[in-house]
């Protein structure tokens, strides 16, 4: 039997089964949760996270468990996810792909989303609210960036201590920066407006974006998701639009933790060097500053890049 969801939320979990399951109650609660479907995908965490997920999803009819046997990322098990999903249902107006350590405390956030236009926009970088500053963390990047701002990037990458340091420093630096700005708006109060990235705790992708040749890029483990959405919707002419009429908190750093290891650094690395080598011929053509462009999702950077699956575009 197909699903008739209007939307479809993928969620990951990689040995955090009591997070995953604070995110399944508070979307349990929202008005119009029996119109979506919800999909967790257990991230080969060998912790004994499955045997406290099921049971707790059983009572829903629309909530599924899927176990990978291997590691695959966050945009990867989203992908994997997704493919499989498709492979038996059409395709809902909306694919939410989200952190597990969020939670929805507007009971009306399915509605507000309801009520938008799935072939208007790319994607929605809806308002996420830090746990640990108490404002928005959308946009996360308002323009796209300029030379001098990938060189920087690049710059503090080039160094674990130096990284190490950033992660540390950063909600220091933005709870002073918050201080001096205005207050994140509630729900309905604020003003949608076109950005070039969304943060990546929280995707809404419409149906549009997968119809109009986007894909959940996965050539990466983790931490280039932002960019590669950012670009991906440059070349395809779709707008990435920040909607304070969404709003979900997000406690920062549950699966990875506050600390910068080594191994996750190396994941931040790597997933910058794959970003540019998959997307830099398209973002040198393009220009820092150009937010609507030609269509066409970019060419891959070598033969080894990851292109769309054939069942994942919209049906």
């Amino acid at each position: 039997m197909k699903d008739d969801s209007r939307a479809l939320i993928i969620t990951v979990n990689f040995r955090q089964a009591e997070c995953t399951l604070r995110f399944l109650n508070s979307a349990s609660r929202l008005e119009g949760f029996a119109a979506c479907h919800v999909l967790i995908v257990d991230n080969n965490s060998g912790d004994g996270s499955i045997s406290l997920i099921q049971p707790a999803i059983s009572e829903f009819g629309n909530v599924e468990l899927f176990t990978s046997a291997q590691n695959r990322g966050y945009f990867g098990a989203a992908r994997w996810a997704l493919q499989i999903y498709l492979e038996s249902n059409d395709a809902p107006d909306w694919v939410v792909v989200c952190n597990n350590d969020i939670e929805f405390d507007d009971p009306r956030f399915l509605l507000r989303l309801f009520e938008k236009d799935p072939m208007a926009v790319g994607v929605i970088a809806p308002s996420i609210i830090s746990t640990l500053t108490a404002h928005d963390s959308n946009p996360n990047i308002r323009r796209r960036p300029t030379a001098f701002r990938m060189w920087r990037h690049r710059l503090w990458l080039s160094n674990y201590h130096a990284s190490r340091f950033k992660q540390w420093a950063a909600p220091y630096f933005r709870r002073a920066r918050y201080r001096f700005s205005n207050r994140t708006p509630a729900p309905g109060k604020g003003v949608s407006s076109q950005i070039y990235a969304p943060h990546g705790a929280f995707f809404i992708f419409s149906r549009k974006f997968f119809e109009a040749g986007g894909f959940i890029d996965d050539g990466f483990f983790l931490y280039a998701e932002e960019f590669s959405v950012a670009e991906m919707c440059c070349q395809l002419g779709l707008a990435v639009i920040h909607d304070p009429d969404l709003r979900v908190w997000h406690t920062e750093n549950q699966s990875t933790g506050r600390m910068l290891t080594r191994s996750v650094y190396q994941h931040q690395k790597n997933g910058f060097q794959y970003a540019l080598a998959r997307y830099q011929s398209s973002y040198l053509e393009l220009g820092p500053a150009q937010l609507d462009t030609k269509g066409g999702v970019p060419q891959a950077a070598n033969d080894r890049q990851p292109v769309p699956a054939s069942g994942e575009q919209l049906r």
